[in-house]
């Protein structure tokens, strides 16, 4: 389990807050409240507002109801309530509010209202992520042997999700291995965040550059000759899935994923 009081998944800015509230508005998002007698129910967010600082929610249950008369359940009797979310496409939100208050709309119906929490914990965990590492390329990079007596092969990190990577080699594509071909224990270096060894099943392989972008359509017939203008090398895009990663290296993906999203959101 990933550490929800870990200081990058908090988040503390109301505008933050607001867009992670935002994400829960989603008719797929599943949300449970509890109670300090550990009571759990199922709960719709309704909106945030910008202005005040806080959103609107209500049990799935009580859609209509007075909370005020018809509290079966004592949902206003505690102090403190905790959120634990997951958000449409697999982010988990976490957070706790105080007491709510109910407020009750023109046409009848009631919702809980209460102010943004202090601070909310928002878990990456959307798999087909993928964190861009183009202005990082150089920091991070991967490295793999096919036998013990072949030469290493060193590719950069283009991106990478908890689902997969994309690595760049500075060769034509045809020397790289081709689509479903498993390639063992691929070291990944992501710089200050750490290292990880992974097995790896190619998806697919194409040229970016410094060789011929097509292929020639008759198997016996020698492939087109690329002319380089400018001297360019060949470079070649590999895109591949992890495979058998255990708990602990999925865990530590995403925590590599997140950190690299906030660093891209900051820059």
């Amino acid at each position: 389990m990933l550490d929800a009081s870990d200081p990058e998944f908090l988040l503390t800015r109301p505008e933050d807050m607001r867009a992670a509230l935002f994400e829960l508005t989603h008719p797929d998002s599943h949300i449970l409240v509890r109670d300090a007698a550990d009571r759990e129910m199922a709960v719709l967010i309704l909106g945030a507002d910008k202005h005040t600082q806080q959103f609107f929610w209500r049990p799935r249950d009580y859609a209509g109801a007075d909370f005020e008369h018809s509290d079966s359940m004592g949902l206003l009797s505690g102090a403190t309530f905790y959120f634990n979310a997951t958000a449409y496409g697999g982010v988990q939100i976490r957070f706790r509010v105080q007491r709510p208050e109910v407020i009750h709309f023109d046409d009848g119906s009631a919702a809980l209202v209460s102010p943004f929490p202090e601070r909310l914990a928002r878990i990456q965990r959307r798999k087909m992520f993928r964190a861009s590492l183009i202005a990082s390329a150089s920091q991070c990079h991967a490295t793999w042997q096919a036998s013990p007596n072949e030469k290493p092969q060193r590719f950069t990190v283009r991106d990478i999700s908890v689902d997969g990577v994309g690595l760049r080699a500075g060769m034509e594509a045809g020397a790289l291995p081709g689509r479903g071909a498993i390639m063992e224990n691929v070291q990944l270096d992501f710089g200050e965040l750490g290292k990880i060894s992974a097995n790896l099943e190619v998806r697919n392989v194409y040229p970016v550059s410094g060789q011929p972008m097509t292929q020639s359509a008759n198997p016996g017939e020698a492939p087109p000759r690329h002319v380089s203008l400018t001297g360019e090398p060949p470079v070649s895009h590999l895109g591949a899935i992890f495979l058998n990663l255990d708990a602990r290296q999925e865990n530590w993906l995403q925590q590599v994923v997140w950190r690299l999203e906030r660093g891209a959101q900051r820059n």
